[in-house]
Parts: structure tokens; C-alpha cells; sequence
């Protein structure tokens, strides 16, 4: 019974796949983007710039193993990996110059804060493939601007 229920479950994440790699969700993530960027919270604190560092760095990872070539095609330029890898290591940097410290000095509080936050954006990251929530868009819009200088 237990084998049967696992190939039935394969067998629908097996069709379901295409239809997935076929979803143009584009619009609604670059809404959730503009959306983000026009907020006006904005990072402020180390913390803030830690979150904007991890959400930064999964999005580099989710949307180019999880979003079609179609779907990244038509995103921001802003959400393009290589510009979500830079700002990534930008609100690291900020992040850690904010803190007195270099990246090799972070003390273990804030090691798990950085490991919360980037388990968080990974949970927000599925609400994204799923289609039913942008909140992991919307943050990165409100961290679309690493500060350059503090």
C-alpha cells in the first residue's frame, strides 16, 4: 500500500512539474518588486540588513532552480542572479561595517538570527513557486538599494 501511495504521488509530481515550468507568474513577482520598492520601510538596523543579505541570497539560489527561463526572462533586471548576488554580498558587507565587524567576527547570536532569517525566506519562497504569496518579492523590493555608506 505504502509503494503504491508513493508512485501515485510521484506520478502527479511528475505531470505537474511541466505544467509548473510553464506558469508565467512574472507580472505578479515584479508587482510584488515595485510594490516593495515604493514602501517606505526601508532597512535600518544590522538585523535589517542581515534579513536583506539572506532573502537576497536565496532568491539567488529559488529563482534560477525553481522559476522557468520564460518567467526570468521577464523579471527586473534587479532580480537577475548575478545583481541578487551582488546585493547579497553588499548587505552582508553593510550589514557587518554596521556591527563593528568583519565577516569573520560574527558572534553566535547573530549566526542564528542570519540562519532564521534564511530559513524564513526559504518558507517564503515556496508561497512563490506555489503562486500564492509574494511576500519574499516584496521584501527584496524594500532591500533593492544596499546602502553603499554608512
Amino acid at each position: 500500500m505504502i509503494i503504491r501511495t508513493l508512485a501515485v504521488a510521484a506520478l502527479l509530481a511528475a505531470t505537474s512539474l511541466p505544467a509548473m515550468a510553464e506558469f508565467d507568474d512574472s507580472s505578479n513577482i515584479n508587482g510584488a518588486f515595485a510594490h516593495g520598492k515604493a514602501s517606505s520601510d526601508k532597512p535600518v538596523t544590522a538585523n535589517h540588513y542581515w534579513t536583506c543579505a539572506a532573502f537576497w541570497h536565496v532568491w539567488s539560489v529559488f529563482a534560477y532552480d525553481e522559476l522557468g527561463e520564460v518567467v526570468l526572462g521577464k523579471l527586473d533586471p534587479a532580480l537577475s542572479q548575478a545583481a541578487a548576488r551582488d546585493a547579497s554580498a553588499q548587505w552582508e558587507r553593510q550589514a557587518a561595517l554596521k556591527m563593528g565587524l568583519g565577516m569573520g567576527e560574527l558572534d553566535a547570536e547573530t549566526e542564528v538570527y542570519i540562519e532564521n532569517q534564511t530559513e524564513t525566506a526559504w518558507d517564503l519562497a515556496e508561497g512563490v513557486f506555489w503562486g500564492e504569496d509574494y511576500s519574499l518579492v516584496a521584501i527584496l523590493g524594500q532591500c533593492a538599494a544596499p546602502p553603499t555608506a554608512d
